[in-house]
């Protein structure tokens, strides 16, 4: 791995530099991205721990975003298609970027105010917060300051999460939510050239894993979004297993999906369109082979709509109704053919652990073959144990949503050769 020689120095420094954690007593809602207007289970649900309809405030903060006052009208006039009132949905003017759909005003000298006091007043008269799409990195550097302590602004925003109210993100607004937090990289970039800490000018173009500061209101591991659409898990192990002083688990959470989260009682629900990943490294082993990753004994769960995670005790409870696959399973493929993962252009990670090895009664094991180059790559294999469940259930689609819990996965660098067949 590029860099590896000083991975725990950076890693010790890195942890070193984070503000003391705080744990908030509110809920969470986490999306992955590509939210729907139309995502009925993850707005009314994030309307209800906001307080219903009636009595939900929300502050719409858009710092993430390109296009500030076109994300907080966005959002705004979704909220309000499920009867949040208009005068309790604030836009919390706070941003980077000047967007381009406003001719008489530049947001991007909005930059400063999360320093502004009257917007910490508005915030803390809300129920729920929602941060928009874009860049993560915008936010953090709206509202904290170089040596990591809070603005007023974010100040006021633990002050709801603390009341008990709601913190909900999308995509870069999901990003922030944990402690160490994913600014970039793709999943083959994070396995060949490891981290960077510093995404400036010399890094901009890479594919290397850039890992940051979060927020920091999700206590329970690292997050990261848009992740089977994006073939992000790579990525999210890279992170995790340099995190593992800190963190055992991460999560990966789909698009239009949310993760919820209750500080209270430490209990995790998806609801949405997709699924939400979660890998846990407790037992993971780490090593290098030339310079390359190899990381075994990985643990990997999947949840879909309506399934729940207890983080205290591990326990995946799924969605009512659904049925377990072990010695139900409908298929009988000894060979699934599938192709490599860590490409958003080939299979993906939920087709690999459901269809093909946790409904799969032809084998036990899958092995997924990723290319770097002609002759290298890296081989993922996917393993039942005897404790793996599946669980699933025909949605009204017609489409089996499914529940996985505890697959081993195994990755290792390897070198092909191949030969033309005469």
């Amino acid at each position: 791995m590029k860099k590896a020689g000083i991975t725990l120095l950076l890693l010790l420094i890195y942890t070193s530099y984070f503000v003391s954690a705080q744990v908030g007593k509110g809920s969470l809602v986490i999306v992955g991205g590509g939210l729907n207007p139309d995502n009925k289970e993850v707005y009314n649900k994030m309307i209800e721990l906001a307080g219903g309809p009636e009595k939900a405030a929300f502050a719409v903060i858009p710092s993430a975003s390109g296009v500030p006052v076109q994300s907080w009208v966005s959002i705004s006039k979704t909220l309000q298609s499920y009867g949040v009132r208009a005068d309790n949905i604030h836009l919390i003017n706070i941003s980077v970027m000047d967007d381009d759909s406003t001719m008489d005003a530049d947001e991007s000298k909005w930059a400063g105010n999360g320093n502004d006091k009257r917007l910490a007043k508005t915030i803390r008269g809300c129920t729920g917060v929602w941060f928009t799409g874009g860049d993560q990195m915008r936010t953090m550097m709206a509202l904290t300051s170089t040596d990591g302590e809070r603005t007023p602004v974010l100040d006021a925003v633990w002050e709801v999460y603390n009341k008990g109210g709601v913190i909900g993100g999308s995509s870069a607004g999901a990003a922030i939510m944990s402690e160490i937090m994913i600014g970039n990289g793709t999943s083959m970039g994070a396995l060949q050239q490891g981290i960077i800490r510093d995404n400036g000018p010399e890094n901009e173009e890479t594919d290397a894993l850039l890992l940051s500061r979060g927020i920091g209101f999700f206590p329970e591991g690292i997050v990261d979004q848009h992740f089977n659409q994006r073939a992000r898990i790579g990525r999210l192990i890279v992170a995790l297993m340099n995190s593992r002083e800190k963190y055992h688990l991460a999560f990966g959470v789909d698009e239009n999906t949310a993760l919820i989260y209750s500080a209270s009682d430490r209990k995790i629900q998806v609801a949405g369109a997709a699924g939400m990943t979660i890998i846990n490294a407790a037992e993971a082993t780490f090593s290098q082979v030339q310079g390359l990753p190899e990381i075994t004994n990985l643990s990997v769960s999947y949840l879909e709509n309506g399934d729940s995670y207890l983080v205290n005790t591990g326990e995946l409870i799924p969605a009512t109704g659904k049925k377990a696959t072990r010695g139900n399973e409908y298929y009988k493929r000894e060979h699934p053919v599938q192709s490599g993962i860590l490409s958003a252009n080939g299979s993906t990670l939920r087709d690999v652990i459901t269809l093909n090895l946790i409904d799969n009664k032809g084998t036990d094991s899958i092995s997924n073959l990723n290319f770097t180059d002609h002759e290298n790559g890296f081989l993922l294999t996917f393993t039942k144990k005897p404790a793996s469940q599946g669980y699933y259930i025909e949605n009204a689609r017609e489409e089996d949503e499914y529940s996985v819990s505890d697959i081993r996965m195994d990755i290792s660098p390897v070198k092909v050769t191949m030969t033309k067949i005469k």
